[in-house]
């Protein structure tokens, strides 16, 4: 019961309004520089993605379930490195083309878009 109450009390310390408030005003300016340049880099990687799709011919429809494929790439890149990168890539790559997509234009989205190697068999 001892750790149930000391656990209580270490949430609602963290949790304080007014300090959170006074975390976050801190911790702000160093948070938009982080944001801003993931979102220079995912507008990096969306346009190299549409340019992959412009020369493939892909139908504009389907551009959205193609840049969410590379923005879930780019999201696994965020955590992931190495032979753990290439599974999850390849692991990505199985659940788009089971919902129809082109396999070749999604590797050449992983390779030219994205820079990720192709995982090893």
């Amino acid at each position: 019961m001892a750790d149930i109450v000391r656990r209580l009390e270490r949430w609602r310390v963290k949790t304080d309004p007014d300090k959170v408030c006074e975390r976050l005003k801190e911790l702000r300016p160093s948070m938009e520089r982080r944001q801003e340049m993931q979102q220079l880099l995912l507008v990096e990687i969306e346009t190299k993605a549409k340019q992959v799709l412009d020369s493939a011919n892909i139908p504009t429809m389907l551009y959205p379930f193609y840049l969410n494929f590379a923005r879930e790439i780019y999201s696994r890149r965020l955590r992931f490195s190495g032979p753990s990168l290439a599974r999850e890539i390849g692991i990505l790559l199985e659940k788009w083309v089971m919902r129809t997509l082109d396999r070749e234009v999604l590797k050449r989205i992983r390779d030219e878009a994205l820079s990720v190697p192709e995982p090893a068999p």
